[in-house]
Order: C-alpha cells, then sequence, then structure tokens
C-alpha cells in the first residue's frame, strides 16, 4: 500500500523496521569438571585445553588489559604453586610486569622483576645496551590470585625462569615459597602446556603497552596544546603594548622629545624580554629533545659557584641586598657540566635577589660529599605556600602577587631539567613570611648510582623546612615584645646555627 503526498505528488513508502543487530555474549566461563583419566596422554593433553581455555576465558572477559594480564599471571602462579609471576617481553622498549596479590605492598615484587630482567636470556649486544626495564605492577584480585603457600615470607625466596621454546620475546619468571624445588614447576606446568598460556600473556601484555602509550600520547597532546596556548599568551601581551608605542611614534601623536626617548627604551625592554622568552623556549625544547649536548665531568663546586656570585654583585648592590657565600676552602668536586650548573645557580641567586625586599639577605651555602654534592640558596623573601611550592617549577606559573616581578616564567622549570638532566635534582622548601631555599643537588666525584643524589635531595629539603620552622617560631616570641625585626639580624641569626656554615666563611657582597 502507498499514500500520494498531496502538494507534491510524491508517493510515501512506510518505513522498513532495520534488522536487529546480532549481539555476542562473553563466553560462558571454564570450569573442570573431569578427575579420572585412563592415561596420562589423556590428562595431558586435557590440561592443556583447560589451561588453554582459562587463559581465554580470562582474555575475553571484563576488565581492563592490567586486570587480564594479572588474571593470566595469577593463575600460572596458582598452577605452579608460586608466590606471584612476572613477564619481561623484549620488544621495540622492553618492560616487566609483575602481578601482586589485593592487599600487597607495591614493591612487594620488584625483586622477581629485577632478577627476572637480568636473568632473561637476550643477546649479549642487547644486555649491554639496554637499561633496566620500566616495572608494571598490576594487581590481581583475591579470587582469581595465587594461593600464598604457608611458609616464613621473610625468608630468601627461590626465583625459577620457567623454559619454553617458541615464546619469542616473552618470558616467564615466578617466585616460590623458600626451600620449594624448582623441578615442580616443570611437572606443573610442562613447556608443551604452557606455550599456548605465554602467547595469552603477550597478547595481554601488549595491550597493556598500548593503552599506556594512548595516554601517553593523550597526556602530551594536551600538553603540547596548552603549551602552545600559553605561549601565544606570553607574546601576546608585550606584542600589544610595542605596538602601541610603534603606532603613537609613527602617527605623530608624540612631541616631546623626552617621551619619545622613553617610548623607545620602553619598546626596547619589550623586545628584551621577547627575545629571553624565546630562548628558554629553545633551551626547552633542547632538552625535551634530548640534544643538549651536556659536558659531564667532575668539577670545582667552588669555582663555578663563586663565579656565578660575582657576576650578581651589581644587581644585588642595585636592589639593596646582601649577598652572602658560605663556600668551605676545601670543598670536593661535583660531577656535571659546569656551564650548566652556574647557569642554574646564577638563575637560583638572580630570583632570590628579585624577591628579597630591600635590605634584606641571599645566602649560597655549597657542601660536598662523595656521593652527592649540594647548593643550597636562601633567602628573606615572602616565603612559598605549600600548594604553590608544586606549581612553581610548571613553565609559565606565576604566583598571586608576584606581578611586579619580571621574567618568562621559564627559569625554574628549565633549572630542574637542566638539574635531573645532570643525574641531580632540583627542589624548594618555605615558609610565608620567613622566606625560601632552593636546594641544587648534584652527584659526588665518586662513581656512585646515578639515583643517589636525587635520593639525598629529600633530607636536605627535610632539614631546610626545620630551620625555616624553627626561625618562624623565634619571629612570633619576639613579636610580642615589639622588638623590630630587620632582615640581616634574621639571617645572621640563621647562619649561625650549626650546620649551615657562618658569615665568615666568605666575605659579604
Amino acid at each position: 500500500m502507498t499514500t500520494t503526498d498531496a502538494p507534491t505528488g510524491e508517493l510515501l513508502r512506510p518505513a522498513l523496521p532495520r534488522p536487529a543487530t546480532p549481539r555476542i555474549p562473553a563466553p560462558i566461563a571454564f570450569h573442570d569438571r573431569r578427575r579420572a583419566f585412563r592415561r596420562s596422554e589423556d590428562r595431558t593433553v586435557h590440561e592443556e585445553r583447560a589451561l588453554l581455555a582459562l587463559a581465554l576465558g580470562i582474555l575475553a572477559g571484563p576488565g581492563d588489559a592490567n586486570e587480564q594480564l594479572a588474571g593470566i599471571l595469577a593463575m600460572v602462579a596458582r598452577v605452579v604453586g608460586a608466590r606471584r609471576a612476572a613477564l619481561v617481553v623484549d620488544g621495540p622498549i622492553r618492560r616487566v610486569t609483575v602481578a601482586i596479590a589485593s592487599g600487597e605492598a607495591v614493591d612487594a615484587g620488584h625483586a622477581l622483576a629485577a632478577w627476572l630482567d637480568a636473568r632473561a636470556p637476550r643477546s649479549a649486544a642487547r644486555r649491554a645496551a639496554d637499561p633496566a626495564a620500566p616495572v608494571s605492577v598490576v594487581r590481581a584480585p583475591r579470587a582469581a590470585g595465587a594461593a600464598r603457600p604457608s611458609g616464613d615470607d621473610r625468608a630468601d625466596p627461590t626465583f625459577f625462569l620457567v623454559p619454553v621454546s617458541g615464546a619469542g620475546g616473552a618470558h616467564l619468571g615466578v617466585e616460590l615459597p623458600p626451600g620449594t624445588e624448582t623441578a615442580a614447576v616443570s611437572t606443573r606446568l610442562p613447556a608443551s602446556t604452557f606455550r599456548h598460556v605465554i602467547v595469552a600473556l603477550a597478547v595481554a601484555s601488549a595491550r597493556v603497552a598500548n593503552d599506556l602509550e594512548r595516554a601517553e600520547l593523550r597526556a602530551r597532546d594536551a600538553e603540547r596544546t596548552r603549551f602552545v596556548s600559553m605561549v601565544a599568551h606570553e607574546l601576546r601581551t608585550p606584542l600589544t603594548g610595542l605596538g602601541g608605542y610603534l603606532d603613537l611614534l609613527l602617527e605623530g601623536r608624540v612631541t616631546d622629545p623626552g617621551v619619545e626617548r622613553e617610548f623607545l627604551e620602553r619598546g626596547r625592554r619589550i623586545t628584551e624580554g621577547m627575545a629571553a622568552l624565546v630562548g628558554d623556549l629553545l633551551e626547552m625544547s633542547r632538552i625535551e629533545a634530548g640534544s643538549l649536548g651536556l659536558k659531564i665531568a667532575p668539577f670545582s663546586l667552588a669555582e663555578a659557584c663563586a663565579h656565578a656570585l660575582d657576576g650578581l654583585e651589581p644587581i644585588a648592590d642595585a636592589a639593596g641586598v646582601r649577598l652572602v657565600r658560605a663556600l668551605p676552602p676545601r670543598l670536593r668536586p661535583a660531577t656535571g657540566d659546569r656551564r650548566r650548573v652556574e647557569q642554574v645557580v646564577t638563575n637560583l641567586v638572580a630570583n632570590a635577589i628579585k624577591f628579597t625586599p630591600r635590605g634584606g639577605l641571599v645566602e649560597l651555602e655549597a657542601r660536598a660529599g662523595a656521593a652527592a654534592a649540594f647548593v643550597v640558596i636562601r633567602d628573606d623573601g615572602p616565603g612559598i605556600t605549600i600548594e604553590d611550592r608544586a606549581r612553581i617549577f610548571e613553565p609559565f606559573v606565576r604566583l598571586a602577587g608576584h606581578d611586579r616581578i619580571t621574567g618568562t616564567g621559564l627559569g625554574l622549570p628549565i633549572a630542574r631539567d637542566l638539574a635531573r638532566a645532570m643525574g641531580g635534582d632540583l627542589g624548594a622548601a618555605s615558609v610565608p613570611g620567613i622566606g625560601s631555599s632552593f636546594v641544587l643537588a648534584l652527584p659526588g666525584a665518586a662513581d656512585v648510582d646515578g639515583a643517589a643524589a636525587g635520593t639525598a635531595i629529600a633530607g636536605v629539603l627535610e632539614a631546610e623546612e626545620l630551620a625555616l620552622e624553627e626561625q618562624a617560631v623565634l619571629v612570633a616570641m619576639r613579636r610580642p615584645a615589639r622588638q623590630a625585626i630587620r632582615a640581616p639580624e634574621r639571617a645572621d641569626t640563621r647562619l649561625s646555627r650549626p650546620g649551615h656554615g657562618s658569615a665568615s666563611d666568605g666575605p659579604p657582597a
């Protein structure tokens, strides 16, 4: 039956129903109900099929890639009677994944992961070129996790590399309870049976890697968009001001020679600021691209700090700020790029001078040991709140009340990236109303672990924070007596405390 539209005479046909899209439900969970076999060969085939069915059921079941990988690793650990299992995949990016039970500490499987990364087969050239593989920790639900055998967890466990042929670049290791025979692993999980399971593990591991890569790409894209927006904002404001001055001059609306010269000087300062911003952006680009070309070698930390301070003395004098150095006469050398270290120290001291009020004090103290060297820059500025302390190392961050301070907002991020590129780190301790301490950590002269300097900085920052809090208590105790507190006196009190050097260690600027 058809109908006719009166105005147009067009035939209208009734709409046909769309066929329903078929929905394929998830497979039914596999349950092994068979217990007896006439031949051992039948049992082996059945166990192989049952294990493969369980692995495929986990892959096709609910949950994300991490949960699926954790479920398969936990299943393998349960079958062989191990505490936990780990998988290393030797692809373009070598990675190790270890499964832990719900409720265990995050670092419970790190020993197994490190052992597997070191013992898994690979070529000698790849072993020499590859650094330690990153470790991913996944949690398995208690129901699907390995049944923890009885025994003393504090005893040394037994690590075992499961021998599997034809598994490509994937290798599995298990952590057995103390006293367990490794032969039991091959008995409970023959290589012919396990070959199928490790393929499922490789598939789940590839899913995890893809998810991590996609998340990282999305984060980078969002960061790039935010960065471009901030750069455009930072350049648009000075360009607008420069264009306004040029328009006034070109239109002949400025007749006073003194005002004309003032506008030209303002325009020059604007161009200098934009040139500094572009230079900082290029510096950050080189750091992120890894093309900085650092010349890492032992150098005299005292000479580098003294050279940086010598160039900043005129700036400190013009700002009315005392510049004090505490450099021991026999300071051990540090390891890094001396030119870049001077750049970081110059940036930190210049910032301290900017934020220190007239009559205040900026102190630089350096000390070095065999494992790490430290440069501490202290000031009498307004201080930084805990909430803002985590943001000061982000690009273009300008805190409230700092509008009068000139700068590109990239100095601290570049300084921290340079410190980390040299194997060190940069951190800050501060108490609002008292001052701030910036700590630069660098590797010492001895050949030690590259992460030693980055780890040791936490203790120095804690000590600086405690010293600032003690100074805040002293200031609060003096206020009821209505005694005048001058910044130099406050700084001298700080310098006289043990462990912070003394004013006699170096001449005041």
